[in-house]
Order: structure tokens, then C-alpha cells, then sequence
């Protein structure tokens, strides 16, 4: 009741909420200011595929298991059976070739976490604060204390691709997580990870002062965008695009002769 009250009285005397953004949404400004408008003002979703699947379901399990605290790997394994997305696949066989794809992750991720001396101290912590007029807001994987009482920030990876340690290093993502873990915790995080699950590789960093500014000013000049109502297509991204045969910009959508 409370909440249809603050949106009559928004909507009555034309008071906009504060604009929220994640890194996800960045990102999608990022590749294309059209895809961001399709997905968060006009509320389009990405059709379900077989990676999507795969990521929530994995996603999914390690959450659960250590929210949980499971401990064996019969328990790892039967999450991961329990939460399994089964959507966006073609045919049975697909789908048995995805769910033994993230079995394998699931398997190498316990025999790396038998071997880790760290304390899990939060999965799936979701930071949210303001940036003067605007809010950012993110859900981190997973922080762990390290034994020298210091923090790291996890994020899990699923896709196929690995990264060099120079993207790692540069990575919008982990550096806005560095700021959103200093404020749930009170303190700075060590080391930031990447666990590319796909190649059972762990791949950590930290960050500078200099890139926390520079991620911040990130945030400012999208917002400012967004706010603005920015939203002019890239079509040169079309070819790697979710709605590449939906969107009225889409040069895919032309070459394979829909109109």
C-alpha cells in the first residue's frame, strides 16, 4: 500500500525515483544505448539460451550450497540437480551436453574448495548506496576472509572465454565490487577474483584508488546518458546482440532477410 502510495505521489507532482544502476546496466549502456532502452525502459528479456541456463544453474548451486553449509560433494551435486534451469535448449541432447558441462565446473570447484584455508563470510551480498542524486547497487558472488584477516571478492564466470590477467586488471565489474564490498564491510577488500569455472582458473587482482575514481566518473557520465534519454542504436554490435532479429535497428535482421 505504502509503495502505489510514493508512485501516485511521483506520478501526481512528476517526481522522477533516483536512477539506479548496476553494473549490468552499465554494461548494456556500454554495448548499446538502444539494447539498455529495450531491456530497461521498455522491459524487453533476453530470450533463454542454453549459456544463460547454464550460468543460473551453476550460479544457483553454489549459492545454495554454501548458504546451506553443505559440505560433501554428494550435497553439491544433488543442489546442482535441484536448481538446474532446463530452458532455451533445442533437443534432449543439448541439454544433457550443457548439464554435464556445468557438472564438470561443479566437480573441479569442489576439489579447489577442499583445498582453500579462507572463511566464506558472504554469498550472494548485495550492496546498494547512493552517488549523490543516483543509487549502485550489486550482488557480489561471494566474500571470503582470507587467514590473514583480509577480504576477497569472487565472482563466478561460466563462459567458455578466458580472460588475461590485463582485462582482469582493468575490469569495470571488479572495481565497482571493490567499492561495494568496502561499504557492506566497513573495510577494503585484498583481492578481487574471477573464478573462470569453464577452465577451473582463478584469476585475482586489486585496484587503485585512481581506478575507483575512474569507475565512479564511469558511473556519473552513463547516468547523466540515461538521464538524458541517450539511447542511440551501435549497430555495429548488432551481430553479437540478444535481440539481433527483434530490433528494428538490427543490420543482422536485414542481412538474413527480415523486415
Amino acid at each position: 500500500m505504502l509503495d502505489r502510495v510514493k508512485f501516485l505521489f511521483r506520478k501526481l507532482f512528476g517526481i522522477r525515483p533516483a536512477l539506479e544502476l548496476s553494473f549490468s546496466k552499465i554494461s548494456a549502456y556500454r554495448f548499446c544505448p538502444w539494447k539498455y532502452k529495450l531491456l530497461y525502459v521498455d522491459g524487453m528479456r533476453v530470450p533463454p539460451n542454453p549459456y544463460i541456463s547454464l550460468g543460473l544453474s551453476v550460479h544457483k548451486t553454489l549459492e545454495e550450497f554454501h548458504r546451506n553449509g553443505r559440505r560433501n560433494l554428494d550435497d553439491l551435486l544433488d543442489t546442482y540437480n535441484q536448481v538446474w534451469v532446463n530452458e532455451g535448449f533445442q533437443n534432449p541432447q543439448q541439454t544433457m551436453h550443457f548439464y554435464e558441462k556445468g557438472e564438470r565446473m561443479i566437480r573441479e570447484y569442489y576439489e579447489w574448495l577442499k583445498e582453500r584455508k579462507s572463511e566464506i563470510v558472504a554469498v550472494e551480498k548485495e550492496f546498494r548506496f547512493p552517488v549523490g542524486k543516483r543509487i549502485l547497487r550489486g550482488i557480489i558472488d561471494r566474500i571470503d576472509r582470507l587467514p590473514d584477516d583480509t577480504y576477497e571478492v569472487i565472482d563466478y564466470k561460466t563462459h567458455a572465454e578466458m580472460w588475461d590477467q590485463a582485462r582482469v586488471d582493468s575490469d569495470l565489474q571488479l572495481t565497482l565490487y571493490a567499492i561495494g564490498c568496502a561499504k557492506v564491510l566497513g573495510t577494503e577488500p585484498s583481492t578481487l577474483s574471477y573464478f573462470f569455472l569453464a577452465h577451473n582458473q582463478v584469476v585475482s587482482t586489486q585496484r587503485s584508488e585512481q581506478q575507483k575514481k575512474d569507475a565512479m566518473k564511469e558511473f556519473d557520465v552513463v547516468a547523466g546518458l540515461i538521464e538524458k534519454q541517450s539511447f542511440p542504436p551501435d549497430t555495429a554490435k548488432c551481430v553479437k546482440c540478444d535481440f539481433k532479429f527483434t530490433c528494428k535497428y538490427s543490420v543482422e535482421k536485414k542481412r538474413n532477410g527480415q523486415q
